[in-house]
C-alpha cells in the first residue's frame, strides 16, 4: 500500500512540475485528498506558519520594490563591479550571495546578469565563467537569508528541538559565503577563453552580437537608498529579537514565561516595514500587489500549502515504517541525508518546498538538529535541471553565447559550479557545527 501512496506523491509532483507555476500547489492538492479519502491517511500539518510568513516577508520585499530599493541595491553592485572588472569571476558570485542576503529573493540576480555579462565580455572574459557562479550563488544565499522561506521552515522545524533563528544563520551565512567563493573559483579557467570559443567568434563575424546600449540611468528617488537601509534594519532587528529572547514580551505558559514567537516577531516586523516603506519612501500599494515580487511570493506559498502537506501527510502516515527501514542508516551516517534532501530539490524546483517537506522528516528520524542546520544547503539543489527560470534568463542574456544548457540535461553551464559550492557549504557546515 505505501508504494501506492509514494506513486500519488510522486506522481502530483511530476505533474505539478510540468504543469509550471502554482502547479505543484494545486497537484499537491489533489495528492493529499487521494491520500485521505482513497488511503484513509490522517491529514498532515498545514505549514500555516511558513505561508504566513511566507506572505509578509514578500510584502515588505513588494515594498521594496515598489520604493526602488532594489533598483539602488543593484545600482551600487553594477558600480562596484564595473570598478573591478578583472576580478569579475569571483566578485560576481560574492555580489549575487550578498544581494540575496539583503533582498531576501535570487531572482535579484536577474537585474545582475546583463551587467556581468557587459563587464565580462568587455574585459575579454568569458561571461559563462562569472554569470554561472553568480546565479549559482544568488540561490545559495537563500538558505543564509534570515527572513527566507526556506530558513524560517527550518527554524520552524527545529523550534522544539531548542533551536533559534539566530543557531541556523551562524552556520549558513559562513558554510553558504565559502561555497559562493568556491564556486567562482572553480569556474576562473573553465571553458576557453572568449577570444577562442567558436560560438562568439561565429556570433561576432555575422554581427549576432547585440550589446547593450549605454543609455542614461534614470535618476532614483531619494526615498529608494532609504527604504534599503529600513529593510537592512528590520532584518536586524529580527536577529537581534531571536538571539535576545528576553527582549520579547513573555506570557505565563506550560513552560512558565514563554517569550513572543519568532515567526510572529517576523511578520509583525515585515508588515511594519511594509507601511513605513509606504509611508515615508512612497511605496506604492497597488504596485506592489500587480509586482513581479508579491506574484512570485504567492505562487511559493500556494506551491508550499500543497506540495508539503500532501508530503508530510505521506510522511507522518509512513513514520514507523521509515523508521524502521531508514533510522539505522541515518544513524550511522546522518550526513547521507543530505543526498536525500538535494534529490528532493531537484524536483520539487524550490528551497522552501523541500525544507518543509523534508527537514520534519529528519527530525523525526532523530537526525541531530545541528546536522540538519549543516546539510541545510542541500535545499538549493533547483540549479541541476536547466528548466529553473534563472538558469534560462542567464542563457537569455549572455548575447556572447559562452553559457550554454547544453544537449544532455545535465551538461550546462551550472552544474559545476552548483555542485562545488553545495559540498562546500555541507562540507563547511559540518567543520562548523564540529568545531562548536
Amino acid at each position: 500500500m505505501v508504494y501506492l501512496q509514494l506513486l500519488v506523491v510522486l506522481g502530483a509532483i511530476f505533474l505539478g512540475v510540468r504543469m509550471g507555476g502554482i502547479g505543484l500547489g494545486v497537484t499537491g492538492g489533489v495528492g493529499l485528498f487521494l491520500l485521505t479519502f482513497v488511503f484513509g491517511l490522517k491529514p498532515g500539518h498545514a505549514p500555516i506558519d511558513v505561508i504566513l510568513i511566507i506572505i509578509s516577508v514578500i510584502t515588505a520585499s513588494a515594498a521594496l520594490q515598489s520604493a526602488k530599493g532594489l533598483d539602488y541595491m543593484v545600482d551600487v553592485a553594477a558600480r562596484f563591479l564595473r570598478r573591478n572588472p578583472r576580478h569579475i569571476v569571483l566578485l560576481a558570485p560574492l555580489v549575487g550571495w550578498l544581494s540575496t542576503f539583503l533582498a531576501g529573493t535570487g531572482f535579484i540576480a536577474l537585474a545582475l546578469m546583463p551587467i556581468v555579462v557587459e563587464v565580462a565580455e568587455k574585459t575579454g572574459i568569458r561571461p559563462e565563467r562569472p554569470l554561472a557562479g553568480l546565479t549559482v550563488a544568488s540561490q545559495n544565499a537563500i538558505v543564509a537569508c534570515p527572513v527566507s522561506a526556506a530558513t524560517v521552515a527550518l527554524a520552524t522545524v527545529l523550534a522544539p528541538h531548542g533551536v533559534a533563528l539566530t543557531d541556523i544563520i551562524l552556520i549558513s551565512i559562513p558554510a553558504t559565503l565559502l561555497g559562493a567563493l568556491a564556486g567562482g573559483l572553480v569556474m576562473l579557467r573553465y571553458g576557453r577563453e572568449l577570444a577562442d570559443d567558436p560560438v562568439y567568434r561565429q556570433r561576432l563575424a555575422a554581427g549576432e552580437i547585440r550589446r547593450p546600449e549605454a543609455g542614461e540611468a534614470a535618476a532614483l528617488p531619494r526615498g529608494a537608498a532609504w527604504s534599503v537601509y529600513g529593510f537592512l534594519l528590520t532584518m536586524a532587528l529580527i536577529v537581534l529579537l531571536a538571539a535576545l529572547p528576553q527582549l520579547r514580551p513573555a506570557w505565563p505558559g506550560a513552560k512558565g514565561m514563554e517569550p513572543l514567537a519568532m515567526v510572529d516577531v517576523i511578520q509583525m516586523c515585515m508588515l511594519s516595514y511594509a507601511a513605513l516603506a509606504a509611508l515615508l519612501c512612497k511605496a506604492d500599494l497597488k504596485e506592489m500587489v500587480s509586482g513581479s515580487m508579491f506574484r512570485s511570493g504567492a505562487v511559493a506559498a500556494v506551491t508550499i500549502l500543497g506540495a508539503a502537506w500532501m508530503s508530510d501527510t505521506f510522511i507522518q502516515g509512513n513514520l514507523p515504517l521509515f523508521k524502521q527501514n531508514i533510522v539505522g542508516i541515518i544513524a550511522a551516517a546522518p550526513w547521507l541525508f543530505a543526498f536525500a534532501v538535494f534529490t528532493m530539490a531537484v524536483i520539487l524546483f524550490s528551497q522552501g518546498a523541500t525544507t518543509k517537506v523534508m527537514m520534519p522528516l529528519g527530525a523525526s528520524l532523530g537526525i541531530a538538529a545541528p546536522v540538519l542546520i549543516a546539510i541545510f544547503p542541500a535545499v538549493v539543489g533547483v540549479y541541476v535541471l536547466p528548466s529553473y527560470p534563472s538558469l534560462i534568463a542567464a542563457v537569455e542574456m549572455d548575447y556572447t553565447g559562452t553559457t550554454r544548457l547544453g544537449r544532455w540535461v545535465f551538461n550546462h553551464s551550472f552544474i559545476l559550479p552548483g555542485l562545488v559550492s553545495t559540498m562546500v557549504s555541507i562540507a563547511a557546515g559540518l567543520a562548523l557545527i564540529a568545531w562548536r
